[in-house]
């Protein structure tokens, strides 16, 4: 492997680096909500129902979230480089099986296949990060990685019902495997690791393997932590909630809603994404700024979304196009400020020399919420039978009562975080 031995902050080809993950994760977020734009497609193709959808598409969360340890030891081991390249590999080829699927079985092990690729990039980008950006850099790299994220999600909305009433939904994965293969070859061929010669490498957030006495100990402790559970149980909640929404069931229930169209139906979903591109930077910079109880900031962003929730469910004939638009608008940045308001609440609550083993084993949690949600929704749904290829009222409106109880519990939930600060190591 090529490795650089100077100093890296000089050298332009960190931004070779950070130019490409960020285009490699674009597709990450893209496949993430991307099913909620081709619902009635895959019901018609497959002849399936909201069960079998739901799961279909929770086979990217399980994947995702059980790789994790796995991706972080291996970044470690075999560099960040590699990672990417070899993971992005596994992402294509399930787009090729799930764009060729001639069942929903074989969709759902190539929704999977997409799930097991795409989770070996965030891991690996935190660690070429940390290796060629400055500390004072990271985090204004990692909120741009996140942006262009969040970029793929706005593109898997309207974009993607374009392209899907264009050219077909099998055509459409059959490209977008074709551009993920390019950027693995891209990602082998033009970057290079950095290995830094006279220290040692500082193991990002999601990669600590936890595989010495020490941090096995450590683990263990944090497993037996009331904080810690409150912390996943939110993180399980809300996040499963919103991707639930977002990434499965958005379109079609404007669409039943509002009588519209699929384009213009994923064009008010969009608004979600667009929320939390705005959001998560937002309320960073904020609690920072003015040095806000990051608590008390959940406490609130969490009561923003619940009543964006009751909103949709309880009022959304009142609220109309327009009103409607707005919720969904609050509703993602009361969900990016979610997230970065409550990796600052991990951060405040843990000594610092923890810090990355606890991150890493709270990743898993909001991806199994969506799995989970993704599923219970998806037979909430087939209970209520379908109308017209789509699924009528009742069944949204049970579907998301089940979602709003989760949400209290987590809002409910968040009134116990621990308020102390814990003084940072030296």
């Amino acid at each position: 492997m090529n490795n650089h031995t100077s100093t890296p902050y000089r050298d332009p080809h960190r931004w070779m680096v950070f130019s490409i993950i960020c285009l490699v994760y674009f597709f990450v977020y893209f496949h993430r909500v991307s099913t909620s734009v081709i619902v009635s497609d895959l019901l018609e193709a497959f002849h399936t129902n909201a069960t079998a959808l739901g799961f279909m598409s929770s086979m990217y969360f399980y994947l995702y979230a059980f790789e994790q340890p796995l991706v972080g030891y291996l970044s470690d081991r075999l560099g960040p480089r590699r990672v990417i390249g070899y993971w992005s590999m596994a992402a294509a080829a399930g787009c090729f099986l799930f764009g060729m699927a001639p069942n929903i079985g074989w969709a759902s092990v190539g929704r999977a296949l997409i799930g097991l690729g795409v989770g070996g990039v965030y891991v690996p980008a935190v660690k070429a990060f940390s290796l060629w950006f400055r500390k004072n850099e990271f985090a204004t790299m990692i909120g741009l990685l996140m942006s262009m994220g969040n970029f793929g999600a706005v593109i898997a909305t309207t974009p993607l019902a374009w392209a899907t009433d264009s050219w077909g939904w099998r055509p459409t994965f059959l490209m977008i495997g074709g551009i993920t293969l390019g950027l693995a070859f891209v990602t082998l061929l033009l970057t290079r690791d950095y290995v830094r010669p006279s220290e040692p490498v500082k193991v990002n957030p999601a990669a600590t393997s936890g595989g010495n006495p020490s941090s096995r100990a450590k683990a263990v402790q944090m497993l037996a932590s009331g904080q810690f559970w409150i912390i996943a149980m939110i993180f399980f909640g809300i996040y499963g909630t919103l991707v639930t929404l977002q990434g499965l069931w958005a379109t079609p229930f404007l669409m039943t809603v509002l009588g519209i169209e699929r384009i213009f139906a994923s064009k008010l979903n969009m608004l979600i994404p667009v929320g939390v591109i705005i959001g998560a930077p937002f309320f960073g910079w904020l609690t920072d700024r003015f040095s806000f109880n990051k608590r008390n900031t959940l406490i609130a962003i969490l009561t923003v979304y619940t009543l964006t929730w009751v909103g949709i469910i309880f009022f959304f004939s009142q609220l109309g196009i327009a009103g409607l638009s707005l919720v969904l608008l609050v509703m993602g940045i009361a969900t990016g400020g979610f997230i970065s308001t409550l990796w600052g609440i991990v951060q405040e609550v843990t000594p610092l020399e923890i810090l990355g083993l606890k991150s890493g084993m709270l990743n898993p949690a909001p991806f199994f919420g969506v799995a989970v949600f993704q599923v219970l929704t998806g037979a909430i749904l087939d209970r209520a039978g379908r109308v017209g290829g789509l699924y009528p009222l009742s069944g949204f409106k049970n579907a998301f009562l089940v979602c709003l109880f989760g949400i209290v519990i987590c809002l409910v939930l968040s009134f116990c975080l621990r308020r102390s600060k814990v003084p940072e190591a030296s």
